[in-house]
Order: structure tokens, then sequence, then C-alpha cells
């Protein structure tokens, strides 16, 4: 039904489409039917199927299963795969030699099955020995019931060369793969031939099938490769090109090298790169290295090197003098290590090809000169040589030898067999050294062969020899890591130091950037605020002449906006204490800090989120020295049925708002685009130190709807898990759903805490994206292991991982801190260890106890209730009730919630039959007499488990007494909203507590009239006998009584905390000088204190009281005692005084931000002391304004009891003859120091008319306090 126009709307459906885009054509089994579907491949409308019999009822069609069988029926083709082919981002297409038949055996088959309602998956379709790719999405819009299933090539190969490669596609071993590849750069058979495929520049091609190479039954783990070579041109023609072998099941890339077939020379490097693509497929992308993996230095003056990797497919290279060469893996799925020696110069290649350059060089000239001589004479060596270049002449002497030396080398296989064994002997020697490329740093000495002469070594200036050792490091640079070999430690200093870190542009970059927050705010029809996420002070920050940046979020809080909200913070970060690293400077110089009372109390928190990092500009790579990331801990009280209710009404609002028109159906038939790492230009990471510390989460969770919103008529979502279960179409199964719910509700209040160790990485070079899910499944690793805290901390089962926790905390505590208060003789208390043991061993066992109680007690009741059980008279479950706040709180409680159980019992004996009869007939009254006979059977006992619940938790709460507690607060109050208009602008964005700061009180009072005439009379008699009358004390007690009134004290009350928040005392200053003062008395208060009024839930409707006490008046004080003066005020009202204070600072900021902006870049960011100090100087200060506000007489107690109208019109009279007679009346002084100061705006007045029944009238307004309010925005 259609909620805007009350109608009934039927939608006709196709549940699933099928796309085929294989190039193949397909055909399809679906489960329940017995038809079978064919698709050509080609493109147009999708196959729309459904998985039931057209005979099938509704219901039958709900529990059928839902899946499809793929076969190929003939084999891929060009054509028809083009259709779906994106030639602009894949390049041309290239099918190879794909056949349903080998050796004339089939290898197609029906695929396994494929759910067709598991949407947003994918993964391959096995076809027997053909290998497709599906993938499955839901759609949105008009078609949002719908699933498109979309059938896709699963491997994809792309050659970005400039030259053509042949590859075989492999299936088998790592040694069988291995063993092939080498089988394959020897001799190439009729099967490979078969299965081999040239692929030319820029091509791309689809792999179906792969070649097996396990002839027997193998036990290793089968993968798949990619065998491919390089179709280059080598120096000789009996060098084979080397086969490399890529894996398809790692997304990784991979180096391999590309010798000359000459001098072993790496004359080029290929990268292999294996990654997903967005539809799932695997794409392998073949390219040329934008830059070499490694890169070996040589840079000592006189040492040869030579390494090769340390693994039998490993070739040998030497580095001469001051060289250096890139590098890769001869064998990537080889050992990887890399092993160095120093040789003899005179042993070196580069020592004995500058010796045959020389004898060659010689040769030609003693030629040239027998030419010139002779005219016709030929050396033997052209006569005999079948190479025209050897006799010629004008041929260049290096070209010459080097030719001459391939000759020489690869004319005899057994010399060159022989060079390659001794060369590698030479590396494994008590001189040579293995290295790992994976850590940066240095590395070990490499040892060098005894130096003696200067012969031997001519580069030594002074003949004696040098360093015994080359000094090896290794670094990265523009994307490669370098192993360098030096003759001093220098460079490998210089790096460690840092000094190679330049930072280029980024250095001399300055950025500041800081937001106040960001708040998002979630609204129902109601309209009313539901939810509140808030994201508080934002900052990054990077000098300028630094590669340091900083990045911060101070504060992150997700608020339950509603005024019955179970939980009424969502998320919230762990108090951890006060951020004084940098106190902000928000007063001018001339100002002392500790006079603005307004700032004294803006101390920001630790920042829940903060990271440092260093960035080192790169080509090729990103550089990131260092990266610190610190998580505060975190507070999640999630109540399952609230949050699912919000993601309801957020998930139905989104949904009213997606035009219709949106069919989003149109990537259905898009084009196949496989984009390669090298089209994304994705550059590698190098994090040389990463460090994230340690951090944990606290977690209370509640799956049981609150009981407070039972009787609400609030519209429900249809994700609650109430409403899921009435949302079956079965009566039976709502019941059992219901059921479930409200029994597993009892085992899931959970309150676990997970804790994550701290992450500590060094030298990592690496996709950034890969790191990030090596962490992220790091984490998840963690969390798995750490479940049995969700058992464990059950509150049935009384929480025993948090018991054992409070244990060892307790008795760690008595021991250790009361240690310390013994050795310190007492001096920061004592007592703190016994406190500990009290609130952690003992409060927590009656805790416990409590818990266990009433988790047995709530699921008996839960076992034992239905649908015919009444609410009516039953007490609220013991986890949603209130907790007792002492122990007899707590006896109180506990009576209480036995007293209505058993009546809920006895009323449960007549009212289940009755709706059950009602309801159901004669089944029913049978349910409902079973149902109110055993309610009231097990009544006593969940009473009697609850009242010990309740004891239990009254007393654990009294040991709680002794514990400083911190509020948590909301962000701020719950805006109001009005019906029919949108959500109003937040004028204060965060307000976690109201500061008030009290100024004066100013009062008076009537002084006591004294006859003239008789004191006169009085003064003649003696004095002794005067001073000792009644009189004269009674005269003289209420003149200093006047003169020096008794300590007066504010307290400011908010009407949901029930707690007072006190100044300190203040006496009364009687203002001498004060015209009047033969009549009234004036009086002022100086307080100048602060107050912090802070409350769990503020509402801009709550009220605020600010009382005025006597300070005996206020020890002595019971629930009858009355303050001497009130003001009342709401939440509202000071928040539109702290609003108008609020605009002003912001008024403020922006006048001083135009101010700045004014000025060019370096006034801005001006480092000068004297510019910063005027700066400072010139600031304006915004101060709250003070109001005054009247102070008014606490009013008598209204009593309400039922009276009829005759009793309640003479109440009235009376009430108007009494205001008469205390009109009339005067005012007396006060008698003495224990009253209650009744003068203090009023008082008793006297029996005869005089000028103070006057004043009486206008004395309740001419009291007043003043007042300042502002934000306590942390």
């Amino acid at each position: 039904v259609e909620e805007r126009i009350r109608m009934p709307i039927c939608t006709i459906y196709s549940p699933f489409w099928i796309m085929n885009k294989t190039g193949m054509k397909l055909q399809y089994r679906v489960s329940n039917q017995s038809k079978r579907y064919f698709d050509s491949g080609v493109g147009g409308l999708p196959i729309m199927i459904h998985c039931g019999k057209s005979e099938e009822t509704n219901k039958a069609y709900k529990n059928a299963s839902r899946e499809i069988y793929v076969i190929p029926l003939e084999p891929p083709t060009k054509s028809v795969l083009q259709s779906w082919w994106d030639f602009s981002c894949n390049g041309e297409l290239a099918m190879t030699k794909n056949a349903l038949q080998r050796r004339g055996l089939t290898i197609v088959d029906w695929s396994e099955k494929i759910e067709l309602s598991a949407a947003g998956t994918s993964g391959e379709v096995h076809c027997k020995d053909y290998v497709l790719n599906s993938s499955i999405k839901s759609l949105v819009g008009a078609f949002h019931s719908t699933n498109l299933i979309t059938l896709s090539p699963r491997f994809v190969l792309k050659n970005m060369l400039h030259i053509s490669i042949t590859f075989v596609p492999l299936l088998g071993s790592l040694h069988e793969a291995i063993a092939r590849s080498r089988q394959l750069r020897k001799h190439i058979g009729h099967v490979d031939s078969i299965c081999s495929f040239n692929l030319l520049p820029n091509q791309s091609t689809v792999i179906y099938n792969f070649h097996d190479t396990n002839y027997g039954q193998s036990v290793e783990k089968t993968y798949r490769w990619i065998a491919f070579c390089v179709n280059a041109s080598r120096f000789g023609g009996s060098f084979k090109s080397k086969w490399h072998l890529i894996p398809l099941e790692v997304m990784t890339s991979t180096y391999f090298g590309e010798h000359d077939g000459i001098n072993d020379t790496m004359c080029g490097i290929l990268e292999g790169k294996v990654h997903a693509s967005d539809g799932g497929s695997t794409v392998v992308s073949i390219a040329h290295a934008p830059v070499p993996p490694f890169r070996i230095e040589n840079r000592s003056n006189i040492h040869c090197i030579q390494f090769v990797q340390d693994d039998s497919d490993g070739v040998v290279f030497e580095l001469p003098p001051m060289h250096s060469c890139g590098y890769c893996w001869d064998s990537p799925l080889g050992k990887k290590r890399l092993r160095a020696v120093v040789i003899p110069k005179k042993k070196s290649k580069h020592y004995r090809l500058r010796l045959a350059l020389k004898m060659e060089r010689d040769r030609h000239i003693k030629t040239a000169k027998d030419v010139e001589d002779n005219g016709t004479a030929k050396t033997a060596d052209s006569v005999s040589s079948d190479d025209d270049s050897i006799g010629n002449t004008d041929v260049e002497p290096i070209v010459f030898a080097i030719k001459r030396g391939t000759r020489a080398n690869i004319d005899s296989a057994v010399e060159l067999k022989r060079t390659t064994a001794l060369n590698h002997r030479n590396l494994y020697t008590v001189n040579s050294r293995s290295y790992s490329m994976n850590k940066v740093g240095r590395k070990k000495d490499l040892p060098c062969p005894e130096m003696k002469t200067l012969f031997d070594y001519p580069n030594s200036l002074d003949g004696t020899a040098m360093e015994s050792n080359l000094f090896a490091h290794i670094r990265i640079l523009a994307g490669t890591k370098i192993l360098s070999f030096n003759d001093s430690p220098f460079l490998a200093e210089q790096v460690e130091l840092g000094t190679t870190r330049k930072g280029g542009n980024f250095k001399s970059a300055l950025c500041h950037i800081e937001f106040a927050g960001v708040g998002i705010s979630i609204m129902d029809d109601f309209p009313r605020e539901v939810m509140g996420v808030v994201i508080r002070d934002i900052q990054i920050h990077k000098p300028r002449g630094s590669i340091d940046s900083t990045a911060m979020v101070r504060h992150f809080q997700v608020d339950a906006m509603l005024p019955d909200a179970r939980y009424p913070i969502i998320i919230q970060p762990l108090p951890l204490g006060v951020d004084r690293r940098n106190l902000p400077e928000s007063t001018p110089g001339s100002i002392d800090r500790k006079d603005c009372y307004w700032l004294k109390n803006d101390e920001k928190p630790v920042p829940i989120f903060e990271s440092s990092c260093s960035y080192v500009p790169q080509s090729n790579m990103v550089w990131v020295p260092r990266i610190d990331v610190s998580i505060s801990p975190m507070k999640l009280q999630l109540d399952v049925d609230y949050l699912l209710r919000v993601v309801g009404m957020i998930i139905h609002s989104v949904s009213k708002h997606i035009g219709t028109n949106n069919t989003a159906t149109s990537h259905a038939s898009n084009k196949l685009k496989y984009t390669t790492r090298n089209q994304m230009s994705a550059l590698l990471t190098y994090v040389e130190k990463l460090n994230i510390s340690p951090v944990w989460f606290e977690i209370e969770m509640n799956i049981k709807s609150d009981d407070r919103n039972r009787e609400e008529e609030v519209e429900e979502s249809d994700l609650t898990l109430n409403a899921i279960a009435r949302s079956t179409t079965s009566p039976v199964a709502a019941g059992v759903i219901s059921w479930v719910i409200n029994v597993g509700a009892n085992f899931a209040h959970v309150s676990p805490s997970f804790k994550y160790k701290g992450v500590k990485q060094t030298d990592r070079y690496c996709d950034i994206l890969d790191l990030f899910t090596e962490l992220a499944i790091s984490y998840i690793i963690q969390t798995i292991k750490q479940s049995y805290k969700v058992i464990f901390s059950m509150s049935l089962l009384g929480d025993p991982k948090l018991l054992a926790h409070q244990y060892k905390t307790g008795v760690t505590d008595l021991v250790l801190k009361s240690r310390d208060e013994f050795l310190s003789g007492g001096k920061d208390g004592v007592g703190k260890g016994a406190t500990s043991f009290l609130q952690n061993v003992i409060g927590g066992t009656f805790f416990a106890v409590g818990k266990v109680a009433g988790g047995v007690a709530d699921t008996i009741d839960s076992v034992t209730s239905n649908e015919m059980t009444s609410n009516h008279l039953k007490p609220k479950s013991l986890a949603n009730a209130d907790k007792p706040e002492h122990v007899v709180d707590g006896v109180i409680q506990g009576t209480t919630f036995l007293g209505q159980t058993v009546a809920h019992g006895f009323a449960g004996l007549i009212g289940n039959p009755y709706r059950g009869a009602k309801t159901g007939g004669v089944t029913g009254l049978a349910k409902g007499v079973a149902s109110g006979t055993t309610g009231l059977f097990v009544a006593p006992f969940v009473g009697a488990l609850g009242f010990i619940a309740k004891s239990t938790d009254g007393i654990g709460s009294t040991t709680k007494y002794l514990d400083l507690g911190v509020i948590e607060a909301r962000c701020r109050p719950a805006r109001t909203i009005p019906w029919g208009k949108p959500m109003a602008q937040n004028g204060l964005p965060f307000l976690k507590a109201i500061g008030v700061r009290i100024h004066t009180v100013r009062y008076q009072r009537i002084r006591k009239r004294v006859n003239r005439k008789q004191l006169n009379d009085k003064t003649e008699r003696d004095d002794e006998d005067w001073q000792a009358s009644k009189e004269y004390k009674r005269i003289r007690a209420a003149e200093d009584r006047r003169k020096c009134p008794p300590r007066k004290i504010v307290s400011i009350i908010h009407n949901k905390e029930k707690q007072h928040f006190l100044s300190s005392s203040v006496r009364p200053k009687l203002l001498e000088g004060h015209p009047g003062n033969l009549v009234i008395s004036h009086y002022a208060l100086t307080f100048e204190d602060t107050i912090i009024l802070r409350s769990a839930d503020f509402q801009l409707q709550d009220e605020v009281a600010i009382n005025v006490w006597n300070t005996k008046m206020l020890k002595s004080a019971t629930t009858k005692t009355k303050p001497l003066a009130v003001c009342k005020l709401t939440v509202g009202d000071i928040y539109a005084s702290i609003f108008n204070y609020y605009k002003q600072q912001l008024s403020e900021k922006e006048s001083r931000l135009s101010t700045i902006f004014a000025k060019n870049s370096e006034d801005l960011f001006s480092q000068n002391t004297e510019d910063a100090n005027q700066n400072k100087r010139n600031k304006s200060i915004i101060i709250p304004p003070p109001q005054e506000f009247a102070m008014f007489r606490p009013g008598k107690d209204s009593k309400s009891p039922r009276k009829t109208n005759l009793e309640a019109i003479g109440e009235e009279l009376a009430s108007i003859k009494k205001d008469m007679d205390d009109f009339l009346n005067d005012f007396d002084s006060e008698s003495s120091e224990t009253d209650s100061d009744s003068s203090f705006l009023g008082g008793e007045k006297e029996k005869e008319e005089s000028i103070g029944s006057v004043i009486k009238a206008n004395e309740k307004l001419a009291s007043s306090i003043s007042l300042s309010f502002f934000p306590i925005p942390w």
C-alpha cells in the first residue's frame, strides 16, 4: 500500500537478470525447472528468469532454492566478445586457440551451482576445465527487487610492452611450474606449442583454460600460472630466452630481468602485475618497469664486486669501481637474498676487457702499419674468420673486442660452464656475505682481499693498505632500493642522520587548517531530533621548514537525542584527562589569564585521534619516514532496537528521495573495461617507521526493547526486532521469533572490552592499500581471538570477566597503594587502597550477584510470558529498571518489585484465560489457563530473585559513594523543531555544561523601630543595671546582627539531577552610606565565584533554581528547610544568554580574521616575537555580560487534597484574609543567630501600620542577584 495515496500497488518484476559477456554461447539450467535457457552472448536484453514452478504457491516459491548452472555450448569467438570489449581501455583484442575438446575428450561440463540471491558477491565458475567469472549485484530504483548476474571472463592478459611475447597458461604446483619453465627455455614441445600463443604489443586476450602440468598424482597444492618469454633478438644464435612465471593467485607485482646474451648483463626489467578488476576478474599486465626494484652501487675507488642471487638460477654480475646497475631477482620464486664478494682486480671481467681492448688496439695499429707498408698483406685471423667485421679495419675497437669475446664464450659450451662454476665458487667463500633486501639500514661489512703495494692498487696515493672492509647499507631513493658498498661509512651515517631527506618544495610549504567541528543531525517525521553525530576540533598543521605534519581530532561523539533513550550517549571517548600541551592564548597581553574566569574551565581533553607523519617528495614513489597514530579508548553503548529504528528511518527517508526514473540498469550493458595499475598511476609507498598505539573499546550492548517505550504510540521502523517478528506470514513463526527475541535478549546484554595491541613496523615498501588491508586483517584476527569475552561478559552470568578484573584491581591497590601511603607518611592522603578494595572486591561481588539474580529473573519471566500476558501491574524488567542509589533504596525497590510481581501473577490467573478465550476460543482459553497458572507459580520466585538483585545492587552502589565519577553528558541539548518547518539552525553547537558566575547579591531589611523616649529614659538610669537588663541585650543583639549578619551561601540545582552545586560562604556587607539606612538596611554580598552546572541530560525546558541560604541553615538542612530566597530560570533562558555571548565571540573572530588576511602571508604566519606580541596586545576580549535577576521568598508548599467546591472557596477566602492581615503587619527583626533570617526578603511585620508597610510592596523586587553565564564546551 503506497503511503502517499493510500492505495494498493501491484508490481510485476523478474527477480533475476542474467547478462552473458563471456564471448561464447551458454546454456542455463535453473533449479526447480526442467526448462533450459540459451544465451548467444551478443548483447541485447538480459535473460530474465525466476526459480520456481508456475503451479507453485507463493509460500512454496519463497522456500524454494534459487540456483543456476552454466555450460558453454561453443568456443569463444572474437566476433562475439568484441561486442563487449572496450578497445580504448583494453587495447586490441586477440583470441587464443580455445576448443571445447582436447585430445578427443570434452573439457567442459555443467558448472557448480551459482547462488542467485548472494548479492554483492563475485567468484569463479568452473565448467570443468573452463573458468568464468560471475558477479551478482542488486539493482536500485524501480528494479530494486532484481539481482543482476553478470558472467564475464575470469582472467585477462594485457601486453603493454613494445615487443611481442609468447605465453603458455599453466596449472600445477610450484615445483612443477618451475620445472616446466626451465624445460620451455630448452625446448618447446608439441603440446606446449599448441597451448602457447603469441601476443603482439598493446594486445589483450582472455584466458579460459590452463594447461595441466601434473602428469601424476601431485601432493602439492596447485596454482594457476602465466609462463611467458619476450620475443626479442639477442647477440649469439645459441642464446635462448628465459621463460618467466607469474602466479595468478597472489595480487602483487613481480619483476623479471631480461639478459643481453653476451656478458649476462641486465638489459631490461619487466613488471608483471596481478590485480582484481571492479567486476571480480583477474587482470594480468606485462609492462616495462618504470624504475628497477633494486640498484647495486659500487662506490669503491679500487675494488671490483661480484654478486648473485643466492639461488640455483642466479646469474653472476660484476661491478667495476664507481659503477652501478639496476637489478631484480633472477628467480622471483627462489631465495631472495643477495650474495656479494670482492674479487681481485686482475680477475675481473672489466680488467680483462680493458686488457683485451688494449691488445686489440695494439693489433689494429700493427695491422694498419703492415697494410701501409705492404699494401696487400692480410692477417691470419682475417683469412680464417667467417665474420666480415673481423677483417674490416673500419670497425670500432670496442665493438670488435666485444664480438670476439662473445664468439669465444659461445663457441665453447664447456668453457662457459666452467667459467660459470668458477664464478659461483668465488661467491661462496669466507670473504663473501649474504644480504637481505627487505630491511633498510646498515648491513654487514664486505671483506676485501689483502692490499699490499701501490703497484696492485695505483689509486692508493701513499702506497699503504686501505680499509679491509667495504661498508654496506641499503636505502630507498626514487622508488628503488639501493644496496651501496662504500670505502667509508660516511654515506651510511648521513642516511641514518636524515640529512638526505631534503623535503624539496614540501618542506617550504605551510599549512594550518582548523575546523571547530562537524555536526550531523537526524530528525524524524514527528518532528524531533533523534540522533546527533559530532566531530569537534579538527586540526591539520604543517609548519614551514619541516617535513613533519600533524592531524588531530579532539572529540567524537554520537548521541541519542530522544529524552527517553536507554543510552543517551551511543559512542564517546573514555576520559583520559586534560591536554595541557598547547594552552590557547585567547587574552590580550595586558590581561592576566587568571582573571578571565570564563577561560579557566576551557580545558580541552586529550584528542581521540592524533596522527603525526613526515613526508619526503620522491619521484616514482611515496616516501614516508615516520607515521605515529594514537587513538583514544572508546566507549560504545548500543541499544540494537534503537539503532535499527534509526537505520530504518534513514533508509525510508532515502528511498523517498530516489527518483523513480533512476532505474540504475545502464551498467548492465556496460563494456568490459580492465584498467591496470599502470593506467591508474599507482605508486609504491615506503614507510620507514609505523607506530600505532594500543587501543581498547568498552562495549555495552542490549537487544531487548526498552520497557519505557512500550506504551508510546510512536511509528516503529520495519527493521526493529519486534517488527521483524510481526512481518512474517506464519503466526507460529512470529510467536517463535518473538519468544526467541525476548529470551535471547536476556543473554545478549553483554559488556565486553576489546583490547588491541599496538602496531610497530619498520621499512615497509609496498602498496599503501596492501598495508591498510594487512592492518585491517590483523585487527579482525584480534577481534576473533577475543570473541570469548562476549560470552563471559553476559549479565546473566554476572559478567565474570569484569569481576575477575575487579578482584585483581582491588587486591593490587590494597597492597600497593597502602604501601605507598605508609612510605609517604600520608602526605597524599590515606585509605585509597582500602577504598579501591571496598569498591572493586566487595562492591563488585554484590553487583555480580545482582546481575545473576536479575538475569535469571528476567529469563524466567520471558520464558513464561506470551502474547496473552498483560503489561498491567507488571514491573519493569530488571535490566531496564533504574538502579538503586544506596542500600535503603535497593531494599525499597526490591520490596516493591516483589509485591508487583506477585500481584501481577494473581492478576494473570484471571486475565490470561479471559484474553485467550477472547482471541482463540477454547484453545486460547486453555493456553490462557496454562500461562496464568504458570505465571502465578513462578511469580514468587521471580519476585524473590528481583528482591535479591535490587538489594545487592543497592549494597554495591553504597560502596561507590566514595568514588568520584565523571558526569557523561550529551554534546548539547536537543533543539526544538516546530511542526511543519525544516530543522532550525543550531545556535550553540557544543554545550556540555553551563558555567554560572555569581557576582553579587543585594538585599535589604527593615530596621527594628526603637522608642526614642524610652531609650532616653533608660539612659538616665544606672549604666550597670541598664546594660544588664534583657531589653538592652535584645536591642544590642539586634544592632550587632544588623551590622554583622550571618554568612550567606548560594546553591544552584538542576531539577533532574537533584544535586546542589554550592558557592563559597560570604558575609554580607552593610552599606553604611546608603540613603534611607535609618529605615532600611542595605546589604551586598560579593561572591565572584564560579559554579559549573553539569547534567547528563540538559533540555531547554529544564528548570534551574538559584537559592540563597544562611550557612548554618544549610548545614542543618532537612527536606522541609527552605532557602531564604529563590530565583528560578529555565535552561532555555540561560541558553539564550550564552548564545548572545557566543555570537559576539564569532563576530570578534571574523573581524580579527578579516584584519589578518588583509596583510600578506608573511605577516599572517610571522615567526617574529615582536609581531606576535603586538598581535596579542591588539586582540580584543569578549566577556560574558552580567545580568540582574530578581530574588523572591520561597512560596508555601501547595497541597492538593481532594476538596469540595465549598471547601475550595472557603480556603481561597481565608487566603485572601490572611494576605490582608500580612499587609497590615509590620516587620520584625531577627532574634537569634539560628533562625532563618526571616527579615531577608521580608519577615514578621509589626502589628501597627508604619512606614514599613508602605515599603513592603516593593521589597520583593528590590533584592537581586547578578549572574553571568558562559558555555563549557568540554
